[in-house]
């Protein structure tokens, strides 16, 4: 299989920071010293940061549970962007940390949009069966101080529980994402799951049902990409459309909630900031910075970036944490 080269569209851009939160065995990237071998989003917080959006991509413990995943993220979040509002984008069990983010209601009043791509809502059957074979290496893992509870959130059973105890919050955008692939544009790795998912869930993307990545929120139109390839991975020549043009729809959709809701959800005088100053600049719009509480040219604090979340070991082989 050849692999499609890398597009870079220019990306609609946001007012307020994009948060990007991975997966179970997720990680920022994977190196030795300054030289990156493989990141987790593959390209994507690099080219859409190049069009000004502040991007971060967040670490959370690679298999822990989703409680000790949504608090890393929220530490993150404050750290990178203090008090201000954001768009989050979570990955596969990234999205269940970020819901249970929302019940938090002073996240509510900051969180703009959420969006999930691949997220076992429901849960999967995968989880279920990885559960029954390899249980007992749980028990092992968390006698030994590494919490697995990560991959038994994902089951059927859990995940259906977490989805009752946290319906979609009033007053933030949410939007869901599933994976469609067709047999033929399947990732190697994701062949044989997907074959046998299907018998049991129907279509899905290898390990997620689309069924269970469109119970949460809006649903916006499926991907004919498979868990890799929705993160730019592995993804052939001959798909009909690139997982970066996709993620640049996406972004056209955040962007059409971004300023009204700044607007709407947060003081006029931080809307401002994010809006008329951002655009034209504080020296050519003074009256905006004066309104924010910012002196000419303070604005470009704000520019735009990716940020990955460094930890001591961040850029070591063999370091993964949750996506």
């Amino acid at each position: 299989m050849s692999i499609a080269p890398t597009i870079a569209p220019a990306f609609p851009r946001l007012s307020a920071p994009i948060v990007l939160a991975h997966g179970l065995f997720g990680f920022t990237q994977v190196g030795l010293g300054r030289l990156r071998i493989a990141s987790y989003f593959r390209d994507i917080p690099e080219i859409v940061a190049r069009s000004g959006n502040r991007v971060l991509t967040t670490r959370v413990p690679s298999i822990a549970g989703i409680d000790t995943c949504a608090r890393r993220l929220a530490e993150q979040i404050d750290r990178a962007f203090p008090d201000e509002p954001v768009h989050l984008i979570g990955h596969s069990s990234g999205g269940l940390d970020a819901r249970k983010l929302l019940a938090d209601p002073a996240w509510r009043k900051r969180v703009l949009t959420l969006t999930t791509i691949g997220t076992p809502h429901l849960g999967t059957w995968m989880a279920d069966f990885a559960k029954l074979r390899v249980g007992r290496i749980y028990n092992l893992l968390d006698s030994i101080g590494i919490d697995p509870r990560g991959c038994l959130d994902v089951t059927r059973q859990a995940a259906r529980r977490f989805h009752r105890r946290h319906p979609q919050p009033r007053g933030v955008r949410c939007y869901s994402i599933a994976g469609d692939a067709g047999a033929d544009a399947t990732s190697w790795p994701m062949r044989k799951p997907r074959s046998a998912l299907f018998e049991l869930e129907g279509p899905n993307d290898g390990l997620v049902s689309v069924e269970s990545a469109l119970a949460f929120g809006q649903p916006l139109d499926a991907w004919s990409h498979d868990h890799l390839q929705q993160l730019n991975w592995l993804v052939p020549d001959t798909s009909g459309s690139s997982p970066l043009a996709l993620y640049h729809t996406l972004l056209t959709t955040l962007a059409e909630d971004d300023r009204a809701a700044l607007v709407l959800r947060v003081s006029p005088a931080l809307a401002a900031r994010h809006t008329g100053a951002l655009d034209a600049g504080c020296e050519e719009n003074p009256a905006s910075c004066a309104e924010a509480g910012e002196e000419p040219g303070a604005i470009d604090r704000s520019g735009g970036g990716a940020i990955e979340e460094q930890n001591l070991v961040d850029s070591q082989v063999g370091t993964p944490e949750k996506a």
